[in-house]
């Protein structure tokens, strides 16, 4: 038996076919019994997800993970969650966003073009803080300005944009920092389809690529500024039927091949060499069914005898049923890695200095990794962490230590305010971006060294560290630009390091310290997650060799020399970890000391509920490309499938808003169908009222039993509730007696208009006489009468019907109050005959009505009568054809056929454009056969 033997996943529906409940197994041991994990989501009456509770708030003690409000168009409006806080968007008329608030206290007010394009933002009352500009008309057709963005300033700085490709690609920018002096320019040029022939960064190094007919990197060069020759960087490529690299020869002559299982394309074997006898890389990976990667065998690290043990190079995984890593086994260095940041090179590479180690993991309920164990001779120990009952930010813990206040650890948004315990702040900006980590907290009046971070459009372009001596000040500064990286220095180093794919280019302008070679060429062996592991130069020689934990500690790392060492950025899953030990991804930053994120994901739930959760906890399987969606690593994302990937997101939220649109729409259409059928046939028998007397008889007997019979169930109902009452009289005389007459005549009404809700429905009420206002458009699709509400709004609509701004509603205003007045008069003069009187007196009433209706009815109908009922009735047939064309349209906008199919047993045609249009047509033939009526003069009519 394995762990994953009878743990499946049930999803409950509720009757429109909603997901109500999700049922999930765990079982972390084979043999061990399966625990049942229940997340919780509710929907609103238009079938949108309003409430979301994973297994560990399941109970309702906590707020939910995630609750949204949407707009009359189901977009989200306000969404709060207990890990990111809320934020609040506010729309204009054509959807565009007008106005943003958030939990910390942040407001961001957005001025729009006519086309409806951002121009501006103004963000706490501070105005245009963010300004963009646009090309008119007027603009030079030769650089394909014209409507495109032109210049955008940020706090960062200004970028402008100075020509276009056909496909709207830019072609040139130039880039000026707030923090920086200078201008940066970059160009570009592409090839028909969009790729990227040549690059010309701001320093002026030039990447030229070739491409092959599928539109796959060939070949790339990099050309110095200053130097009239290129160099390979990628001398050759290849790529199997599925689009995956298979080998490809790096310009330092290393040759690099992957192998695939045919079967499902999975990636078994990485192999990289200059000489076939002495490969510099010899990855083997091992799968279980699901995909899950179970070992990864190093055949360049052979087996060793170390102190006692017997290390291979060989890594063993383990899951639970959740496909969550709880065991990982490998080597790792000297002195394990337990604060952030790197531990100190071994020099010179030896890879004999390796120790066995074996890790288990073990997470709660909400997907939160709370606990490490580290065991290794020696070296054993255990990381907690302690999870906010109500949310699922985390801080680390041990035993002893007292119960963590969570506000202090974390901002309104679950923005980690601190790295360690008692040390390291860290300060974030208004939209929730790292502005500022403190590296090292002075006691001796100099102030704290730290590292400053600056971004535009949610990219990080500028970063600056200080450190502070009592002598002097140390400056680093990097900006960050399309294909370079400045570096520079207070001791005056000034360096740029050109970043190509696969490799990196060192180019000092100044400071080079003499032990590196002057143009440094630095190729990257990376493992299936992208993690640098060898550093090799131009010459093949390995610079660096970095092993990694699972969750992108550094196991084990070594160097030819610390200072070659100092100057590699880029380690686990390709990202850049910086001064404070944090990895930066792009839209957040990872802690791999804590296996967490230290802030919630931007993006939402995309990856759960758990907004923290690295990678859902399966390291080994996936990877994160820039921190807010993780992706199986044999497909990583470039960036333009990043795009893509947005650009399906928002699609795939526009048709589900269209969906939800569609449906609100039909059950809109299909109700005025149905009041309009209702008024059709009310009409039909109005007009043979007003020309037949056997028909005119026969519907004054139908309305006055109606309302007699209304009347007979409310008195019936007053009494029984009025014999119940009577018991409070007896317990508490005075204020039982007063609660009792409210207590009946409360049930009275009740009744009543419970029955004046289904004869409305039924039209065993409907006026004798034939009233054209009853047939217009105006009632009954622009107003949406109340007719075809639930019972509550029913009630709701008709008192509000009552109010005297009209002539009619004041005449319904007198009649109600007249009747209450009577009724509670009666309790007051005569108790006993009290609920008599009130009956008699009601039925009075009606009967007053009705004879109104009697007397309207008698003789045939007015010229005027007749053209205003003909009027209505065309502008009603009209309307529902109209109606009909605009669902129409929301069925094509929305993309499907058909909606409303879930059935309880088995699937419905549901309603189609089709079924919508056959339904319209039997009701306007209805209205249709009324109209003739009206204007024919005849007593008897058959339908043809």
């Amino acid at each position: 038996m394995n762990v994953h033997r009878h743990t499946p996943a049930l999803t409950v529906h509720d009757s429109r076919g909603l997901p109500v409940r999700l049922v999930e197994y765990l079982r972390q041991v084979a043999g061990e019994a399966a625990q049942a994990l229940v997340s919780r989501h509710l929907h609103d009456l238009a079938g949108r997800l309003v409430t979301q509770r994973d297994p560990r708030l399941f109970d309702g003690a906590s707020p939910p993970n995630l609750q949204t409000i949407y707009t009359l168009d189901a977009r989200p409006l306000w969404v709060d969650s207990v890990d990111a806080g809320w934020r609040l968007m506010l729309p204009g008329l054509g959807g565009e966003e007008r106005q943003r608030w958030n939990q910390r206290g942040n407001h961001w007010q957005y001025e729009h073009d006519l086309l409806l394009r951002v121009i501006a933002v103004t963000e706490n009352a501070q105005a245009r803080t963010e300004c963009y500009t646009y090309a008119d008309h007027n603009a030079n057709a030769g650089f394909n300005l014209r409507g495109s963005l032109t210049t955008q300033t940020d706090p960062s700085g200004n970028v402008v944009f100075g020509s276009y490709s056909l496909l709207g690609q830019g072609m040139s920018e130039t880039r000026t920092f707030a923090d920086a002096t200078g201008t940066f320019t970059t160009q570009r040029h592409y090839d028909p389809l969009g790729n990227v022939l040549q690059l010309t960064d701001a320093g002026g190094h030039r990447q030229q690529s070739q491409y092959d007919v599928a539109g796959q990197l060939q070949q790339l060069s990099l050309q110095l500024a200053g130097s009239d020759t290129a160099q390979p960087v990628v001398s050759e490529t290849r790529y199997n039927a599925d689009g995956q690299l298979i080998e490809q020869l790096a310009g330092n002559g290393v040759r690099r091949s992957r192998h695939y299982d045919p079967a499902d394309g999975r990636l078994l074997h990485l192999l990289a060499y200059k000489d076939p006898a002495a490969p510099l890389q010899d990855l083997h990976y091992v799968y279980d069914p699901a995909g899950n990667i179970l070992s990864i065998e190093d055949h360049t690290l052979a087996t060793v005898y170390f102190a006692n043990q017997r290390v291979d190079g060989n890594r063993h995984f383990v899951y639970d049923s959740f496909y969550r890593l709880i065991e990982s086994r490998g080597f790792e260095g000297e002195t394990p890695q337990q604060s952030p940041g790197l531990p100190l090179p071994i020099q010179p590479i030896d890879p004999g200095r390796r120790f066995n180690y074996r890790e288990h993991y073990r997470h709660d309920e909400g997907n939160n990794l709370v606990e490490l164990q580290h065991v290794r001779e020696g070296h054993n120990f255990t990381q907690q962490m302690i999870i906010d009952p109500h949310s699922n930010r985390g801080v680390r813990w041990k035993t002893g230590d007292p119960e963590p206040v969570f506000a202090e650890h974390f901002d309104l948004h679950g923005n980690q305010l601190r790295l360690q315990p008692g040390t390291q702040p860290l300060l974030w900006d208004n939209r929730d971006q790292l502005a500022c980590a403190t590296l090292l907290q002075h006691s001796n009046g100099l102030p704290d060294d730290k590292e400053i971070y600056r971004y535009s459009q949610g990219e990080r372009v500028y970063k600056c560290s200080l450190s502070h001596t009592p002598s002097v000040t140390h400056r680093r500064e990097v900006l960050y630009l399309p294909g370079l990286e400045i570096h520079a220095r207070s001791d005056g180093q000034h360096l740029h390091v050109i970043v190509l794919p696969g490799a990196r280019c060192l180019h000092w302008l100044s400071g080079r310290p003499p032990e590196l070679e002057e143009d440094q060429l630095r190729y990257s062996l990376d493992d299936h997650l992208g993690s640098c592991a060898l550093e090799l130069d131009h010459r093949a020689g390995v610079i660096s060799l970095e092993h990694y934990y699972p969750f992108g500690g550094t196991a084990w790392w070594a160097a030819r020399s610390a200072l070659e060492a100092s100057y590699k950025t880029i380690h686990y899953s390709g990202q850049e970890m910086d001064a404070s030990g944090l990895y930066y991804y792009g839209a957040r930053y990872y802690a791999p000391w804590l296996q967490r994120w230290i802030s919630a994901d931007p993006a939402g739930d995309v990856d759960g509920l758990n907004l923290y959760a690295f990678v859902g906890n399966n390291p080994t399987g996936f990877i994160d490309a820039d921190g807010q969606a993780l992706t199986d690593f044999l497909q990583p994302e470039t960036r333009e499938e990043h795009d893509l990937r947005k650009a399906r997101g928002a699609e795939q939220n526009r048709l589900r808003r269209a969906r939800v649109e569609l449906s609100s729409q039909v059950e809109r259409h299909l109700n005025i169908l149905a009041l309009s059928l209702r008024r059709g046939l009310d009409a039909q028998q109005q007009i043979l009222n007003h020309r037949t007397t056997s028909d005119f008889a026969g519907s004054t007997l139908r309305r006055g039993a109606t309302h007699i019979t209304g009347q007979v169930f409310a008195y019936g109902g007053a009494i029984a509730v009025g014999i119940g009452a009577q018991a409070l009289g007896a317990a508490a005389p005075g204020v039982g007696n007063v609660a009792g007459v409210v207590i009946g005549f409360a049930a009275k009404k009740t009744i009543s208009l419970l029955w004046d809700y289904a004869a409305e429905r039924t039209g065993a009420s409907a006026s004798i006489k034939f009233k054209a206002s009853r047939v217009s458009a105006e009632k009954i699709i622009k107003k949406a009468e109340y007719k075809t509400m639930s019972p509550l709004n029913y009630i709701e609509q008709k008192y509000a019907k009552m109010l005297p701004d009209t002539q009619k509603g004041a005449l319904k205003g007198l009649k109600e109050s007249t009747s209450t007045a009577i009724s509670l008069g009666a309790k007051q003069i005569t108790p006993s005959m009290a609920a008599e009187v009130s009956a008699t007196a009601s039925t009075l009433l009606g009967a007053v009505e009705i004879g109104h209706e009697i007397a309207g009815a008698v003789g045939d109908l007015t010229a005027e009568k007749i053209a205003q009922g003909e009027r209505n009735l065309t502008g009603l047939i009209d309307a529902l054809q109209g109606n009909l064309s605009k669902v129409a349209n929301y069925f094509e906008t929305a993309g499907v056929n058909a909606i409303h199919t879930f059935g309880l047993f088995k699937d419905s045609p549901g309603d189609s454009v089709e079924s919508l249009t056959q339904t319209t047509q039997a009701v306007i033939n209805e209205l249709a056969y009324a109209r003739t009526m009206l204007r024919s003069h005849s007593h008897k009519f058959s339908h043809v």
